[in-house]
């Protein structure tokens, strides 16, 4: 089970992105490209920490050391992508493996309930909404998603909208911060666990 991200934690600059899992084919002839694409898109993040003080410092460390490198899981918040209006109660209809759309039911009908570039999370996978969308009479929405769905998702399961994150992983096994008198300084990366 993934740890909770500490809420008195927020990185001094982050670096978030997708690594799609794209293969480009060269012809040794004509120079002509061909490109496929596979499931398995992920996210990953670059989290700076600078001028953090004792109680900082030892949050931190007590998460990387809880994490033990690649081991452990923590659910990354998306920090600049929350919301604070309410659209119902959003749950999956159906969100088939390797779609790149899904359609939720339980929203607020008749309205724009998601806005291109908001983040939705759902068992621990994040997705970015690429197309606004407005829901049906009935309370459903189709959502248009930034990558595909890696494995079905069960109809019923609860979408985060409010405070979306990412289950993760570290990508690499060393924990280390620069100290300095007084303040400390890191920088740790995080990929998608799956």
């Amino acid at each position: 089970m993934a740890i909770a991200w500490p809420a008195s934690v927020w990185p001094s600059q982050m670096t978030w992105g997708m690594v799609y899992n794209n293969r480009a084919f060269t012809s040794t002839l004509s120079n002509a490209q061909q490109i496929l694409g596979y499931p398995g898109a992920y996210w990953s993040c670059t989290l700076s920490f600078d001028d953090m003080f004792d109680d900082d410092e030892r949050e931190i460390t007590a998460l990387l050391g809880k994490l033990q490198g690649m081991y452990g899981t923590v659910n990354v918040p998306a920090f600049t992508r929350t919301r604070s209006d309410d659209i119902g109660l959003p749950v999956v209809v159906t969100a088939n493996a390797q779609a790149t759309n899904m359609t939720l039911g339980g929203v607020t009908p008749s309205q724009k309930v998601f806005s291109f570039g908001d983040y939705i999370s759902i068992a621990g996978e994040m997705f970015e909404v690429v197309s606004d969308a407005v829901s049906s009479a009935q309370g459903r929405v189709q959502v248009f998603l930034n990558k595909r769905i890696r494995r079905a998702i069960a109809a019923g399961a609860a979408v985060e909208y409010q405070n979306p994150y990412s289950e993760m992983r570290r990508a690499d096994d060393t924990n280390q911060l620069t100290i300095q008198p007084v303040v400390a300084n890191g920088s740790f990366q995080f990929r998608e666990a799956f």
